[in-house]
């Protein structure tokens, strides 16, 4: 099962979205609970993933082009994967807008019937902060980005 210089960056970019929501995204998990500015060291946190996003890509792109030196001829194969894969994609992301869209208004409808029923305490812990929005974004583009990778290189294999 020999892997082509495509396949194998499909794989680097699936290795890093898994990398990404394993090593990132539990910091907003515990996080979603406060402010973007009550954040502890979100600018830090920021430039962390900058650098670890760089230098991943760097050096596994560059590994790959020492590896195989060869250059790939791209042709309507290519063109025909990319663009179902694309399309999976885009089709993700607007199912998972229209998801969040509606989690954010459920939140909100709900909080206000809270306030009707006149229980303060619940009231008050029924909240959704700007971190757990961001939280919520980052894991549904992190999934999707794995789905449409997975999916690219199960056609690549295939077709």
């Amino acid at each position: 099962m020999a892997l082509s210089k495509k396949e194998i960056s499909i794989l680097i970019e699936i290795v890093f979205s898994i990398v990404f929501a394993f090593i990132f995204l539990p910091y907003f998990y515990e996080n979603q609970d406060n402010n973007l500015i009550l954040m502890d060291d979100l600018i830090g946190k920021i430039i962390e993933i900058l650098i670890f996003t760089v230098i991943y890509f760097s050096v596994a792109y560059s590994l790959l082009e020492f590896v195989f030196k060869k250059k790939e001829t791209k042709d309507e194969r290519d063109d025909m994967i990319n663009s179902k894969s694309y399309k999976l994609g885009y089709l993700l992301y607007e199912f998972s807008l229209f998801i969040f869209i509606g989690y954010v208004c459920s939140k909100f409808q709900n909080k206000e019937l809270l306030n009707l029923t006149g229980n303060q305490e619940l009231y008050n812990g029924f909240n959704i902060t700007d971190v757990g929005i961001v939280f919520l974004i980052l894991m549904l583009l992190a999934f999707i980005s794995i789905v449409k990778s997975l999916y690219q290189f199960y056609l690549y294999r295939t077709v």
